[in-house]
């Protein structure tokens, strides 16, 4: 069998001076699995892929079942963030997304909304500074949510839902799509 991969590395240079703004804005979106009929698609090395920015963007919309919708939830500001991390062994490794999120409060609807999607799968979108957003969640791997509150206990302390997710991609945090979102990027588009 002949190796059709082609070389798409290339040198990865920031030129000084350029400010690379870190975090996340402070809401998510989230939307059942269940709720997305067809996914975007995300190039394999072997296709005609021109280079690495494409091999990390997906190309296409999110379909979603009809009146289906993604759910904007508000974040502490500057206070939640995403993380990713190799797992496996070559030539099966993939990538491991966790989003830590900081939901101000301990209301009934926060709670609610915890108490559900700790046993459903969602995906999750995440736009970044620059617009883009990412997506943390996919249709091979489920997706595991933890919910934890923190009422505080004095006059300086913060009242709030931290909330974990994990999710195991063979894409780190993808971006590039219309507001409908999986863990590769997704071009920006407006809301």
């Amino acid at each position: 069998m002949a190796c059709t991969n082609k070389d798409l590395y290339k040198s990865v240079r920031k030129c000084p001076g350029t400010i690379i703004r870190p975090g996340i804005k402070p809401k998510f979106l989230a939307i059942p699995l269940s709720q997305i009929l067809a996914w975007p698609k995300l190039p394999d090395p072997g296709d005609t892929t021109k280079g690495l920015e494409e091999l990390a963007t997906y190309k296409g919309d999110f379909t979603l079942a009809a009146d289906a919708k993604w759910h904007a939830v508000d974040l502490v500001a500057l206070k939640s963030s995403i993380t990713t991390e190799t797992q496996g062994e070559a030539p099966s490794a993939t990538f491991l997304n966790k989003a830590e999120y900081i939901i101000g409060g301990t209301d009934a609807d926060i709670t609610g909304f915890g108490r559900m999607a700790i046993n459903d799968e969602l995906v999750y979108a995440q736009q970044d500074p620059n617009g883009r957003f990412r997506i943390l969640g996919n249709e091979m791997f489920p997706v595991k949510t933890t919910f934890a509150q923190n009422s505080g206990a004095g006059a300086t302390d913060s009242k709030t839902k931290p909330r974990s997710m994990h999710s195991s991609t063979v894409c780190h945090l993808a971006s590039d799509i219309t507001l409908m979102i999986s863990s590769c990027f997704f071009p920006e588009r407006s809301q």
